[in-house]
């Protein structure tokens, strides 16, 4: 019994073979190899998942873009499953030769929307120190399916949000700026202060800085086909 959540419908997880087919054939279009099949993959989970991502993103009260623009940049890469199965072992392995409880482990990241387990644990108010290497397990399977990953993610990136604007009232119609400062954080975390992020995305084209807020920026510069796949 995983006492997070119950398993649903998943759309099929990029796997080695996938990874194979990306990395080591040549770009193609019709075979759909090379960078053509990392992107179609990325389309096709959009597709999959656009009523979920729309469905959780109005609950949360944050703007379809930013859910949806996440997913885009997240999904596919390494192989998911190894993340959960193998990756999570390895940490929890280091933590206990160093002695360190869980803290390696739960820097984990999981889900087609990879998110780091000690995030995942805090946005669902539940103690990240407190998770057991059987309760970190079940999190991490959790995290694998779709309506659960997609759920904590958009609870998380509401919180961001929050972060940067405390005290705010409307969380959905946010501006580009603010959009772009709660996905480069979902990237780079919370440790950065925002006027650095501000900076970042004013700054002049080759400035180092501008890495700061690359993240939330290309999602802005694909809004266009992200919601035409989405139907909006």
């Amino acid at each position: 019994m995983n006492r997070f959540c119950k398993f649903g419908s998943t759309f099929p997880k990029w796997d080695m073979g996938d990874v194979i087919l990306w990395k080591l054939f040549p770009d193609d279009p019709v075979k759909v190899t090379g960078e053509p099949r990392l992107w179609a993959y990325k389309a096709a989970y959009l597709q999959y998942n656009k009523d979920r991502i729309i469905r959780h993103a109005h609950q949360e009260k944050i703007p379809v873009l930013l859910l949806a623009g996440v997913a885009i940049a997240e999904v596919a890469g390494a192989p998911e499953r190894l993340k959960a199965i193998g990756v999570l072992q390895a940490y929890q392995l280091m933590d206990f030769f160093n002695n360190s409880v869980n803290k390696i482990s739960n820097a984990t990241s999981v889900g087609s929307l990879a998110i780091q387990l000690r995030a995942a644990a805090e946005t669902l108010g539940i103690d990240p120190n407190g998770l057991t290497t059987t309760k970190q397990l079940q999190l991490a399977n959790c995290l694998l399916d779709d309506e659960f990953n997609i759920s904590v993610v958009a609870k998380h990136l509401r919180d961001l949000i929050v972060y940067d604007n405390p005290g705010i009232v409307d969380t959905l119609n946010i501006t580009d700026e603010q959009l772009i400062i709660a996905a480069s954080r979902y990237n780079r975390g919370i440790q950065r202060d925002r006027a650095d992020f501000v900076a970042s995305i004013h700054a002049e084209k080759g400035d180092p800085i501008r890495d700061y807020s690359s993240y939330g920026r290309t999602i802005i510069k694909r809004r266009y086909i992200i919601m035409k796949i989405l139907g909006l």
